[in-house]
């Protein structure tokens, strides 16, 4: 039976109190700001911090992004003075009301936790997976990266706090005066993201992201967190040193946030079904579950293009199997992205990639080098690419993979699709956290030959850079360094090039830059684009004001329950 929306009046006003609890699976990647990136964890992550600009929480894709003053009194213009210097100068100043929840108590926040908060993102022992964001733009960032990394370990609280950064600059306690190298059409868009929220000077002695640090976890949003027990919870409640007057992007609703963790996929969902949970923390709904939700147009079910990359096949260029380029364009060919499609709840859930740039970015042109008939692979012509790299009987490639939600199935339908051209494959399941923290890292890049991942765009429209700076850019990779989200270890000096043009053009330029790169990364079998996928989520009747943008599993600061 199709259940509607409630339709009184008091069920559509928003409602104060509550605890609004999401089930799952899956932990956390890191708490730090600094360090967080899965999307189960940007969720929570806008509820505990603040930035200097963000974005409004809205259904409307392009209304949500547009950037508004947060932290700040207002975004910088050239027409209002605060951007200047042919565009690379940026001035903030800050909201009056501005304050911390730390574990040394409520304290004002000032123009320094913001400097010491971009600071940190090039931490040497833990360095943030935005960081090549920053290194780039800001003036000075990359020459304060290599002094920390010069640094004796026992050295680097004390770099963080006084060693400047020539292009982060706080001047009093209110105002904030960033330079960047050139001029960076989408520079305040990374303002925006949560790696640069402030740090206050509690944070100086730990290793960015470890159990120490989560022990002085600070909040300047309306939440705090109040609890976290790796595998099985983390409990969020109000903040008492938030000032609502100085907050006008979020509502904070609901009392508590809380996640349960260490549940099935079935329990998980069965829970959100009955009303007993609110929401799906780190998985969507169950794949034999969609047809009958999407039929019946279950308001429970909530549906979004989101310009996801997801899932597409990383390859390891630390990898002997895959050195061949033939090899690598072998398996753009073998891989059956219709039958992956099915596995992913079919065409109303996602449409078929062949390329890296979805229709939501604005520098997208159709581009369709290794396309196939439906998405259906060609299997003849992977085996005659995989003949002339020395393979004729073919080769065994070992597939890494997260081990819960609709991830194993995926890969079982890979692994069928690509022994279809002579491709042996050895399944390799790993849970979120090791995926990226053991199997992506430089100590475990031995240990596969390709990779089941998904990408999420770090913001809309203009955001090629998202996509193709985070995954393909090397310029910034120390010897036995960090590749950050170039997961493949990939190099090239043809993309770098381009990467810096583009990076530095105005955006017109920029589009038709950032395309060639996206034509040689596809031209060097870097990744094989699966799918473009919507995200999709599942909550219970009582949840109202739902909004997807700009956090693709809702805003938790603007919802509220009724109280049925």
């Amino acid at each position: 039976m199709m259940r509607e929306p409630a339709s009184s009046a008091d069920r559509r006003r928003p409602r104060r109190g509550g605890t609004f609890t999401m089930v799952g699976g899956g932990d956390v990647d890191h708490l730090d700001p600094a360090l967080a990136y899965h999307t189960a964890t940007r969720g929570i992550v806008r509820a505990y911090t603040r930035q200097l600009v963000g974005y409004v929480a809205s259904r409307n894709r392009e209304e949500a992004g547009k950037l508004v003053a947060d932290l700040a009194t207002e975004v910088p213009t050239a027409a209002n003075g605060r951007i200047g210097a042919g565009g690379t100068e940026y001035r903030f100043t800050l909201r009056e009301g501005l304050r911390w929840w730390t574990s040394s108590g409520v304290r004002a926040l000032t123009a320094d936790d913001v400097v010491r908060g971009i600071k940190r993102l090039a931490h040497p022992l833990a360095s943030s997976p935005g960081l090549a964001y920053y290194l780039d733009t800001i003036e000075g960032m990359s020459e304060f990266r290599d002094r920390l990394a010069a640094a004796p370990p026992a050295d680097i609280a004390e770099l963080l706090d006084r060693s400047e950064v020539s292009g982060v600059r706080a001047q009093g306690d209110s105002e904030i005066l960033f330079t960047t190298r050139y001029p960076a059409a989408d520079f305040l868009n990374m303002l925006a993201l949560p790696f640069a929220t402030p740090a206050p000077p509690e944070y100086l002695p730990f290793v960015p992201g470890s159990r120490e640090f989560d022990g002085v976890l600070a909040s300047n949003g309306p939440y705090r967190v109040v609890r976290h027990v790796p595998g099985d919870s983390i409990v969020l409640e109000r903040n008492s040193a938030w000032n609502p007057a100085s907050d006008e992007l979020r509502s904070a609703h609901v009392d508590r946030i809380v996640v349960r963790q260490g549940l099935s996929e079935r329990r998980a969902h069965d829970l959100v079904a009955a009303g007993e949970a609110d929401m799906l923390w780190d998985i969507q709904p169950l794949t034999e579950e969609l047809p009958t939700l999407l039929e019946t147009g279950d308001s429970r079910l909530e549906v979004y293009p989101a310009g996801l990359l997801s899932p597409y096949i990383v390859v390891n260029f630390a990898s002997p199997a895959v050195a061949d380029r033939d090899v690598r364009i072998a398996l753009h060919y073998a891989v059956d992205k219709a039958a992956v499609s099915r596995v992913w709840g079919g065409p109303r859930l996602n449409d078929i990639a062949d390329q890296i740039l979805p229709p939501l970015c604005t520098a997208h042109r159709e581009f369709r080098p290794y396309g196939t008939a439906g998405g259906r692979g060609d299997p003849d012509k992977a085996r005659k690419l995989l003949a002339r790299a020395g393979y004729p009987d073919g080769l065994t490639l070992r597939l890494l993979f997260r081990d819960r939600d609709i991830h194993p199935e995926t890969a079982a339908v890979v692994k069928t699709a690509l022994a279809r051209s002579g491709i042996r494959v050895e399944l390799v399941g790993v849970s979120i956290n090791e995926l990226f923290s053991e199997y992506f890292s430089p100590a475990g890049q031995h240990r596969w030959d390709i990779a089941l991942t998904g990408w999420e765009p770090d913001w809309y429209g203009n955001n090629a850079r998202t996509y193709l700076q985070a995954l393909f850019d090397s310029r910034g990779v120390r010897e036995n360094g960090d590749w950050g989200s170039n997961f493949g270890h990939y190099h090239s000096a043809k993309v770098n090039d381009l990467l810096e043009a583009a990076l530095t053009s105005e955006e017109t330029r920029a589009a038709t830059l950032f395309r060639a790169v996206e034509a040689e990364v596809l031209a060097d079998g870097a990744v094989v684009p699966i799918l473009f996928a919507h995200q999709y989520w599942f909550h219970a009747e009582r949840v109202r004001n739902w909004l997807p943008y700009p956090v693709l599993n809702g805003d938790l600061t603007n919802l509220w329950l009724t109280d049925e």
